[in-house]
């Protein structure tokens, strides 16, 4: 695909999101976020760069966390670096290339996060962008809440969606839920308690993706090689091959300038 075919302007039509000329940015609060909930969007040809937030790199006296060593790391600083080798790995499997950002995610932060630095950074990564993408914090993850907040504060008043992040949101069932109960409710009332004025457009949109954009897509996850196994045990359903899997879901926010 070449660079310019990837510049078209994102607007909404019914569950699906068309494109004219524009910049499209995701944002990503690790890396294998944006390829685990937000594929579909990842492939479009408006879309073609990432920005992952907490993708810093630790002191070098920095310990393992809990999760590094789960995933078998015993040196902190090459579990970080290798994570940065595979998201672009990942990513180029749908033409996109991340920009890491050098904030340190929760298990490795010794200090308050710096929300000012966190939305001048991504303000700054996203000067050029008409449409944005951003995790929606489902499951209540602080560093997806982080990303969200700051990247919704930052976002001008360009075009924004929220992406159900997964696999946190498939806990109850996915896309529709268990019988008896309301897993929409229960996905969109998460996704309205974002404490900025960005209400969303009524309830989720679902995408099913394509038997061959599936496969491109379990070929990136499987890029993530430092985290597939872990991913595979903690979201079960027979992730990432299981029918439910092949679901990803959005929400439009109004933006600033029709909102006031």
């Amino acid at each position: 695909m070449s660079p310019d075919s990837k510049t078209h302007r994102a607007t909404l039509q019914g569950n699906h999101v068309e494109s004219t000329e524009a910049m499209t940015v995701v944002i990503s609060p690790h890396p294998d976020d944006a390829v685990l909930s937000c594929w579909d969007v990842l492939t479009r040809p408006d879309v073609r760069r990432v920005v992952t937030v907490f993708s810093g790199i630790p002191a070098s006296d920095a310990r393992p966390s809990a999760w590094d060593r789960l995933t078998g790391a015993s040196d902190a600083v090459s579990r970080a670096s290798a994570r940065r080798e595979e998201d672009r790995r990942a990513l180029a499997i749908a033409d996109c290339t991340p920009t890491h950002l050098d904030f340190l995610g929760s298990t490795h932060r010794t200090e308050t996060l710096d929300t000012a630095a966190l939305r001048a950074a991504i303000r700054r990564s996203v000067a050029d962008a008409d449409v944005m993408w951003v995790p929606a914090a489902i499951g209540g993850h602080p560093d997806h809440i982080a990303a969200r907040d700051a990247a919704l504060e930052a976002r001008g008043s360009g075009t924004c969606f929220l992406y159900a992040d997964l696999p946190y949101a498939a806990r109850f069932g996915w896309p529709d839920g268990h019988s008896g109960l309301d897993v929409a409710g229960w996905l969109t009332a998460q996704a309205t308690g974002i404490p900025v004025d960005s209400p969303i457009f009524g309830d989720y949109r679902t995408t099913l993706l394509s038997d061959s954009k599936k496969a491109s897509k379990i070929a990136a996850l499987k890029e993530y090689q430092s985290q597939f196994t872990a991913l595979q045990v903690s979201a079960g359903n027979g992730f990432p091959t299981g029918p439910e899997w092949s679901y990803e879901v959005f929400w439009p926010i109004q933006n600033q300038a029709s909102s006031d």
